[in-house]
């Protein structure tokens, strides 16, 4: 308390010696404005409220007298120094960053994949060793997309020598492509002619099958044939091909020049169809084709529907044959499949093609299944089916055919048999019953 005392006096002088009230109000008002003062301004907008004094002598006092329109002096150069280092607060994290490439959607990138960006930039890397970066190749795509014409083609223009290597890349054949579908026909000719010589090498690659599917997608005509002719001889060889096959496909979906390629299914049916890529081949031409240009093709499958049920990719064929194929081969896979139901049904893949001619079997197939069923050999049939892993499936398919007096056979042998004699999928198809006449 002695130390406060003696700095007011410090302050005041000789005030307290002439006259207490004089000297209690200046207190007063040194406190106010000290408490004033030491209020922290919390915000830019704080300090534009506050009134910047622009006076001559560099301050100016308000009065005191009256406690609601209390004011402190104020001082210029400390207003101008608050307002400067706010407005550079301000700026740094109001105001948005330039972009690091060229313009492209805010947001588009969190703030770690930006600071990547920034450090790839930094390395002075050219856009061609950028298309090789997972998040840059990210930022050139939204550019070519959104950029003007300029910028499209300064972004070509640096890439162009490197076509072949980034169209064989996993992050650079993304920008090629988006290069493909959003230029014009020039940029896609010049794009076609660099990679001419390469076509056959790109349609084994990973990546680079991509880049030549999108280029038979969007280049024209005339060069779509020049593409094909290039692969010719080798359609064999990409049909058994992990990657060559997706071109092949791509062909066959565009119908441009692609009817040599039911001769070459037709004499390498055997192989083919039985391949887990070749089938797919075979599936694409009987979608695709129209039935008249594939005669020749169906009369060579015929022969082997039996043999082509029974195989984990051939089923597929089969299959297709039963729902789209001529009515000759509906007939022959109906045959075999009344005369090995038992066996066909039982099978992981040849039970699909059950299921499937089931689905389209007349009247009478599905009376004459029925008769084969109720038989009287033992175990019986219908037992057999019901309790199996795929049978059971079969059957539930069947019950759906059949007419109310077929179904009401059905359930009177099973009433026959007792509770354990059905294994676990047995009762799976009892559930299904249940279920049927819940309905």
């Amino acid at each position: 308390m002695q130390e406060t005392e003696q700095s007011e006096k410090d302050m005041i002088g000789s005030l307290l010696d002439d006259d207490g009230s004089e000297c209690s109000e200046f207190r007063s008002s040194i406190t106010k404005s000290q408490q004033h003062s030491q209020s922290p301004v919390k915000s830019f907008k704080d300090v534009k409220e506050i009134p910047i004094v622009n006076d001559e002598g560099g301050q100016q006092e308000f009065p005191s007298n009256d406690p609601k329109n209390f004011y402190f002096t104020v001082q210029s150069a400390f207003i101008q120094q608050r307002q400067h280092s706010l407005s550079h607060e301000f700026h740094q994290y109001m105001v948005p960053q330039p972009p690091i490439y060229y313009p492209y959607q805010d947001g588009y990138f969190s703030q770690k994949r930006t600071k990547r960006l920034q450090s790839s930039t930094d390395s002075e890397q050219t856009i061609s060793q950028q298309c090789q970066d997972q998040y840059a190749s990210l930022i050139i795509q939204q550019s070519f997309i959104q950029g003007n014409d300029f910028q499209r083609d300064k972004i070509f223009k640096a890439l162009i020598d490197d076509l072949p290597l980034l169209s064989k890349h996993k992050f650079g054949n993304y920008v090629i492509q988006k290069i493909i579908e959003n230029s014009n026909q020039n940029i896609r000719t010049l794009i076609f002619e660099q990679l001419q010589f390469k076509i056959l090498e790109m349609c084994y690659d990973k990546f680079g099958c991509r880049v030549i599917q999108k280029l038979l997608e969007y280049i024209q005509n005339q060069q779509k044939i020049q593409l094909i002719q290039q692969i010719k001889g080798q359609v064999l060889n990409l049909i058994f091909d992990q990657c060559g096959n997706h071109v092949i496909q791509k062909i066959i979906d565009l119908a441009c020049d692609a009817e040599f390629l039911i001769d070459v299914v037709t004499n390498n049916v055997d192989y083919i169809v039985s391949h887990p890529y070749g089938c797919r081949i075979a599936q694409k031409c009987l979608e695709i084709f129209p039935n008249q240009k594939l005669q020749q093709l169906y009369i060579s499958l015929i022969p082997l529907c039996e043999k082509l049920s029974f195989c984990q990719y051939g089923n597929y064929i089969v299959q297709h044959m039963i729902n789209q194929g001529p009515p000759k081969g509906f007939e022959v896979i109906g045959k075999f499949i009344k005369t090995r139901i038992l066996e066909v049904s039982q099978d992981k893949y040849a039970s699909n093609v059950a299921q499937k001619y089931i689905t389209y079997a007349q009247e009478d197939d599905i009376a004459n299944i029925c008769k084969i069923l109720m038989n009287n050999c033992v175990p019986p049939m219908l037992l057999i089916l019901i309790n199996n892993q795929f049978g059971n499936y079969v059957m539930q398919n069947f019950y759906q055919k059949c007419n109310d007096k077929q179904k009401e056979q059905i359930q009177i042998q099973i009433n026959k048999y007792e509770d354990h004699q059905f294994t676990q999928f047995g009762r799976h198809f009892l559930q299904f019953l249940a279920r049927c006449h819940a309905c």
